[in-house]
């Protein structure tokens, strides 16, 4: 499946790189052949390739100017899917990538106070739209298990009509672990409950994009 993957949020520390870089290490995995574009300044992409594992060889491309999404449109007839890490602010960057995309993923940490820079992300995705129609999801990450706030957040986004990946990443330690060497969880342990949760978020966005080729 050859498509753009945009993950866009106008909030640090919200997940973005880290759900970037899972879902690419995790299509390499079933050799999906993915391409990452870190076109994020903080180039936290890049810092994780150039560590020992490398994210298990998905190639990245740097380029945080608002060419990104021309290199995008080029990476992309090469068949597999390219993942897109945009700057955590507002930028020309974030929104051309956005034009660009077939898919936009908002990370939203399970948290009140980030919830006001999601509908930000929101807001300027709707507004970049014009006539294109993007289509997005929005995926709670950090979340605790069963936690009262993640339940309630999820709620009130759906009672909002924002529409939310039934998947999330739970917060465990095994994401900050698997950093230290240049990994995520789908490398350091495939089976384990982290890659699992990657593993269900891929193949939601795997089911929606069939569904909008199939339209």
């Amino acid at each position: 499946m050859s498509t753009i993957i945009t993950v866009a949020t106008m909030k640090g520390g919200s997940g973005k790189s880290t759900l970037a870089s899972c879902l690419a290490v995790h299509w390499q995995l079933a050799g999906r052949r993915p391409t990452l574009i870190d076109a994020d300044p903080q180039r936290s992409i890049a810092r994780l390739a150039a560590r020992e594992r490398a994210l298990g060889g998905v190639p990245v491309v740097e380029d945080a100017t608002e060419h990104a999404s021309e290199v995008a449109h080029r990476l992309v007839v090469g068949g597999g899917p390219v993942i897109i890490d945009t700057p955590g602010f507002r930028s020309e960057t974030t929104t051309k990538c956005l034009t660009a995309s077939d898919f936009v993923l908002v990370p939203v940490k399970a948290s009140p106070f980030d919830v006001d820079r999601m509908l930000d992300t929101l807001n300027m995705l709707v507004n970049a739209a014009n006539d294109w129609h993007p289509i997005y999801r929005c995926v709670l990450t950090q979340t605790t298990r069963d936690s009262v706030v993640a339940k309630h957040i999820r709620s009130e986004l759906g009672a909002a009509g924002f529409r939310l990946l039934e998947s999330e990443m739970t917060n465990r330690v095994i994401y900050a672990e698997a950093a230290l060497w240049g990994a995520t969880p789908s490398l350091i342990e495939n089976t384990g409950p982290a890659a699992r949760d990657i593993a269900a978020i891929a193949a939601e966005v795997d089911n929606i994009l069939a569904i909008k080729q199939a339209a």
